[in-house]
């Protein structure tokens, strides 16, 4: 048996479309989303109307969640308005609204029926939380939320790396970043579970596509402008496999956020001048067609 799983897709349709022709080439008995399919770029709804016509099983990702807030008519949150989710504003409007719907339904969790009970758990950052994943803080609380299941393998995302351990007899397991990896390295990252010599075997998985053509379909979007600047770090993700969005939000410190978008725009500025990343971005960010 060889199950395919990727994660963190974020929009990016074309990372996704080199991932399943991969995929096919592997001749998988099944593939699994393991959450953030969609938000923030701007293949979100191509790449949703994908999963779902392939009949993909899928659970819900911390930005599957951002969508549902944004949708939701009677509890306002932030998402609604603030500056700082402008690039989650975007692209939950570009949703349909039965995609909303389906977004909805999604599990916070599957098991996967392996061999003679060689079972699988599929989550997007753990199994009770798909926001803290096991990676950054085995803790009692997570300790006791992986103890309460019985499958011996625990697939999940959200990191954006490509890792494994064991623990307590379990084996822990990160699919990596297909849409957004986080390593240097923009090939697009999945995994490949094969169940052999009574066991499941690891493969991860990268496949080189041209992520400069995402790049490209970012600025003919619009996603420069109407994301504001946060879409700026975002794009800077994308082009160099590398973290933006935390260390800036670091940077900002425990301040006050700025207020306006005047404001938005000079510390998001700031901290592209000082890691030396705003003489590359400032051309696109002046013209969203301009070329990569």
């Amino acid at each position: 048996m060889k199950i395919a799983f990727f994660s963190d897709l974020h929009g990016n349709d074309e990372a996704l479309a080199a991932i399943l022709e991969d995929i096919d080439q592997q001749r998988v008995d099944l593939t699994v989303c393991a959450g953030d399919a969609v938000n923030p770029f701007s293949g979100s709804a191509v790449a949703w109307e994908t999963i779902q016509a392939l009949n993909i099983p899928m659970v819900r990702g911390n930005h599957e969640d951002y969508m549902l807030a944004f949708h939701d008519p009677v509890n306002r949150t932030p998402m609604w308005d603030d500056i700082q989710y402008f690039p989650i504003q975007w692209a939950a409007q570009s949703l349909p609204g039965a995609a909303i719907r389906e977004i909805a339904n999604l599990p916070m969790r599957l098991t996967i029926p392996g061999p003679g009970g060689d079972d699988v758990l599929v989550c997007h950052a753990s199994p009770d939380d798909n926001r803290r994943n096991f990676i950054q803080n085995l803790d009692e609380a997570m300790a006791a939320s992986l103890s309460r299941f019985t499958e011996g393998v625990v697939v999940a995302g959200h990191i954006h790396w490509q890792w494994q351990t064991y623990w307590q007899k379990k084996r822990l397991i990160l699919c990596g970043g297909a849409g957004l990896p986080l390593n240097g390295n923009p090939a697009a990252q999945y995994l490949i579970l094969r169940h052999q010599n009574g066991g499941w075997s690891v493969d991860h998985r990268t496949v080189v596509y041209d992520h400069l053509a995402m790049l490209r379909k970012l600025q003919q979007s619009g996603f420069l402008e109407a994301g504001g600047p946060v879409s700026w770090l975002l794009y800077d993700e994308l082009w160099t496999a590398e973290r933006r969005i935390v260390p800036f939000f670091e940077y900002l410190g425990p301040e006050a956020k700025p207020v306006t978008l005047a404001d938005w725009q000079q510390v998001a500025r700031q901290y592209l001048e000082a890691i030396g990343r705003w003489e590359y971005l400032a051309p696109q960010v002046a013209n969203g067609s301009s070329s990569v």
